[in-house]
């Protein structure tokens, strides 16, 4: 293997992301399974502690000034009110994805700030991808079984709405390479740990 192909190889196998268990998850005693099923898929924390975010944190963690963020925020809940059937104008007051998905942000922060968080820096081969797949999709009803939030969240975005809360979704996990980055800074401001995991040489390097 050239030097080019190793070093390509070794940045792959040693992508990092940020992921969060949020505060539902902290409170059901989710913290063990959650970690366990990370590690089991051969991935490695190379950082993690638990704290109380504040406002600012949450603010900073999510895109909250992107329109078009707040704009995807609201479409998933209005889109959910369609498959139910029920006219949003009615119970939400206004059928605009801007409007809903402000309301969404807002409920957001004080969900994220009701009680601790875990906060993980995951290291691992496309850990990005990884962590994304072990996750589930964001919403509760749409995550497929053996998934994180498919196995242990039920929650739904009409029903999340309808009360004035956030969706309760267990965990969070960066979507690309440059979320990953941002939110490792903001949460662990660069301290991390390097180590092997015995049977990294197996799952993903050439042993022969």
């Amino acid at each position: 293997m050239s030097d080019k192909s190793n070093n390509i190889a070794n940045k792959i196998k040693k992508q990092r992301t940020f992921c969060m268990i949020k505060p539902d998850g902290v409170m059901r005693g989710l913290v063990g399974e959650i970690v366990l099923r990370i590690e089991k898929a051969g991935l490695k924390i190379v950082a993690l502690q638990m704290k109380q975010a504040t406002e600012e944190q949450i603010i900073k963690h999510y895109p909250m000034s992107d329109q078009a963020w707040v704009d995807r925020l609201g479409e998933k809940g209005l889109g959910t009110f369609l498959d139910l059937e029920l006219d949003a104008q009615e119970f939400l007051g206004t059928n605009d994805k801007s409007l809903v998905g402000k309301k969404v942000a807002q409920t957001l922060v004080k969900y994220m700030t009701s009680g601790p968080v875990v906060c993980m820096i995951v290291e691992g081969v496309q850990a990005i991808d990884m962590v994304r797949k072990l996750a589930g999709h964001t919403l509760p009803i749409k995550a497929d079984m053996g998934t994180i939030r498919g196995d242990f969240s039920v929650d739904s975005p009409a029903v999340a709405n309808l009360e004035n809360r956030s969706i309760h979704n267990l965990f969070h996990a960066s979507e690309n390479i440059g979320e990953a980055e941002n939110e490792i800074e903001l949460w662990f401001n660069g301290e991390s740990f390097t180590y092997n995991r015995t049977g990294e040489d197996v799952m993903y390097s050439r042993t022969y």
